[in-house]
Order: structure tokens, then C-alpha cells, then sequence
């Protein structure tokens, strides 16, 4: 009879540590992705999953970068009233584009992603750089047209002057140029598209001072307090 009720025991702890290490393990799943949020609630990067907002692990920041964005052949304008931020509608408040600089993004939180800033515009791009989407590249536009890679077509990238395979879901760094390319353009097409990405982010930061310190556009550059950008 000992021996039975060891042996009912031993099972009863066992179903006990399968069921605790199931929660244990739906809760470190829960926390990554909770650590991922931004203020807003916009889809985890690379997840495209929606959970509630909260997350103030990413440090306030105030940083700068360039962009252009073509689409075969032609320059998107970003300079639309639906694409700039205002007191009043920020559009993303980690990221977001402001007058007078519309080939300027300003990130207010590290670790701020493009598919963040995209979403928040209306845009959604999937490339290598989020998770299960690798060779599922795509751009969907706010008109709700999706730019699919396909044989002809393609989805391009240039950081720094860098051909990079994506960057959804890489963090958009300061400082830095970047080029988003659809279309059938050829090497040269696409490197003389790259030369046409402004470098003005470096004005709004206060960091080339000879061309203008940043002073009345929206604060920059920024005002720190306790060592972080406001």
C-alpha cells in the first residue's frame, strides 16, 4: 500500500510541475512582449501582436534621422498633412514627423523601431528583420495597396550608405541615413536614389551648428534633465 500511494504522490507532483512551468513559461512570454510596448499600444515589433500599453523601460530620448522613401521611381511625400505631427495629433508619440523638416524623423524613445514609426503613419512593412517574415517582404501603403517582392519588383534598403536584406524591425538611430526602395530600379537607379536622402537631422539636434543650432523647432535641440533627453 506504501508503495501505491509513493507512487500516487510522485504522479501528483509531477502534474503539479507541468502545470506550474506551463504558467511559469506563458508569463516570460507575456513580460518580453510587455517590454517591447510602447506608450501607445502599437503592435510589438516584428510580434503584430496587441496588448495593453504600459511599457516605461525605453528611456525618453530626443534623436534625429534621415529618410526617403521611393516607390518606382518617385519620391513619397511625407509633407501631406496626414504624415506630420502637431500638438494635437503626434500621429506616433515615439516617433513622428514635424514641419518644416519632412525628411526628418524625431524619436522621442530608445529602442524605437521603423515598423513603430511606420504604423503609426499608416504604412506597414514586412521584411527579414521581424519575425516570420523572411522572404515575405512587402510594403502596405496608407491607401491600403500592398508593394509585394516579387520577381521584378523589390523592396530595397541603403543605411549609411549600406545595402541592408530589411529593417522593420531594427531601431531607427540617430543620426543615421536610410533609403526605402520599391521598385525594378537598377544598382545605379538605386544608389543615385541614395544620394537624394537628406542630411538635415543634424540641424533639429544641434549637432552642426554652423548650419542652424535647432533652436524653435519643436525644443531642439532638447533640454535635459537628470542626464535624459525631455
Amino acid at each position: 500500500m506504501d508503495g501505491e500511494r509513493n507512487a500516487g504522490l510522485r504522479l501528483l507532483l509531477g502534474q503539479w510541475g507541468i502545470a506550474a512551468g506551463i504558467v511559469l513559461g506563458a508569463a516570460i512570454v507575456a513580460g518580453a512582449i510587455v517590454l517591447t510596448r510602447d506608450d501607445d499600444g502599437a503592435s510589438a515589433s516584428g510580434l503584430g501582436v496587441q496588448v495593453p500599453a504600459g511599457d516605461t523601460l525605453r528611456q525618453r530620448i530626443h534623436e534625429h534621422a534621415d529618410f526617403a522613401l521611393y516607390i518606382r521611381g518617385e519620391r513619397f511625400d511625407f509633407g501631406k498633412p496626414e504624415f506630420i505631427a502637431t500638438e494635437d495629433d503626434e500621429k506616433g508619440p515615439n516617433a513622428h514627423i514635424h514641419d518644416p523638416r519632412h525628411t526628418v524623423i524625431h524619436i522621442h524613445r530608445e529602442s524605437t523601431t521603423w515598423d513603430e514609426f511606420f504604423l503609426s503613419v499608416g504604412f506597414e512593412l514586412k521584411d527579414p528583420t521581424m519575425f516570420g517574415e523572411a522572404g515575405q517582404e512587402s510594403l502596405k501603403l496608407p491607401s491600403g495597396e500592398v508593394l509585394q517582392s516579387n520577381g521584378t519588383e523589390t523592396l530595397k534598403f541603403i543605411v549609411n550608405g549600406v545595402r541592408v536584406d530589411g529593417l522593420a524591425g531594427l531601431n531607427i538611430n540617430g543620426l543615421t541615413r536610410t533609403l526605402i526602395s520599391f521598385g525594378d530600379e537598377t544598382d545605379e537607379e538605386l544608389w543615385a536614389q541614395w544620394l537624394t536622402v537628406s542630411d538635415e537631422a543634424c540641424i533639429p539636434s544641434g549637432v552642426c551648428t554652423a548650419r542652424g543650432d535647432g533652436s524653435g523647432e519643436h525644443g531642439e535641440p532638447c533640454a535635459t534633465a537628470g542626464g535624459q533627453c525631455n
